[in-house]
């Protein structure tokens, strides 16, 4: 008698959808095919697979998180990087102060494209997550789109500031330190955020600027200083000999360790300026380090009245040396 081979009957496509739903996890279909239990599919679906399935997105999302926030750190800090290197090729050794300015530039953009790059990932992973589990996104998507207008049209302001700020930092406008205007604002910055510019009065004032009302600002801690210093002698003074002594005098300042080291420039006397009622105006010009050449006219100031004192050089009773 020849042996009966017994299939076993086809499975029941039907019943495995209504069990595990129209695509099924393998948890849930491996489950059915060993139990036929709907209840123990169900069960292993909703509380081994699709948590496990959350498990794994969110560790691959934690992975893509950490490898974007690297190459966008290494992206930025190359990019500025080399336009360091590029400054500091055509600029002398005493500008070395830019090479790390520029890196702390790089540091602050790279932290907002970091927060950027986080935010997009865990945005997709959550929503991914969500999917797992059924839910219906589009209600849920809908609301946070209406929400995110009502907050956009409610913190317009808020938006233009930041976009303001990001631009002020990926330009390098200015920095924490830096002197700067920004009418009718003049003082130092001791702080810089997306958001809000903090500028010290030279009187004290601490100013908070939001970065979208800046409309123009000028940057007087950039690269070098630039001053001119006027020194006022009588109209019947000997003209030459006054040149010749503040010539001198101008040399002999410069050539101190002290203020050569803040020089960009050799100072230039570039002879009568004007000739009035009050005087005649002698002009000095001088290139220094950002911010240094207030202090360099206060000490040409002291070492020209001395040589001129000495000269018997008259100077005008109410003209005082001036200075720009």
């Amino acid at each position: 008698m020849r042996p009966v081979l017994v299939m076993a009957p086809p499975p029941d496509d039907a019943a495995l959808r209504d069990a595990c739903g129209d695509a099924p996890s393998w948890a849930c279909e491996a489950t059915w095919d060993l139990s036929g239990s709907d209840l123990a599919s169900r069960a292993v679906d909703w509380f081994v697979a699709r948590p496990l399935a959350a498990v794994v997105i969110v560790v691959l999302a934690a992975l893509l998180d950490r490898w974007l926030r690297k190459l966008v750190t290494a992206v930025i800090t190359r990019a500025v990087a080399g336009e360091a290197a590029i400054a500091l090729d055509r600029l002398s050794g005493a500008n070395r102060v830019s090479d790390s300015r520029q890196h702390a530039r790089a540091g602050t953009v790279a932290a907002v494209a970091r927060a950027f790059v986080s935010t997009m990932v865990w945005t997709v992973a959550v929503l991914v997550v969500l999917g797992t589990f059924d839910l219906d996104l589009a209600p849920l998507l809908a609301s946070a789109g209406i929400a995110a207008v009502a907050v956009g049209l409610g913190a317009q302001s808020l938006v233009k500031d930041c976009i303001a700020g990001f631009f002020i930092l990926l330009e390098d406008q200015y920095g924490v330190g830096d002197d700067i205007q920004v009418e009718p604002i003049v003082g130092t910055v001791e702080g810089l955020t997306l958001r809000m510019t903090r500028i010290r009065g030279f009187d004290g004032t601490l100013w908070s600027v939001p970065n979208g009302t800046i409309v123009q600002v000028g940057n007087r801690s950039r690269s070098w200083s630039k001053g001119f210093l006027d020194i006022m002698v009588r109209n019947d003074a000997d003209l030459d000999r006054a040149i010749e002594l503040v010539t001198e005098a101008t040399r002999l300042v410069a050539e101190q360790p002290e203020v050569a080291a803040q020089l960009i420039e050799t100072p230039e006397v570039l002879g009568v300026d004007r000739v009035g009622t009050d005087g005649t105006a002698i002009r000095i010009a001088i290139t220094t380090r950002p911010g240094d050449h207030w202090r360099l006219m206060r000490t040409l100031r002291i070492e020209i009245k001395r040589r001129l004192d000495e000269e018997g050089i008259p100077l005008p009773p109410t003209g005082p040396t001036l200075g720009q």
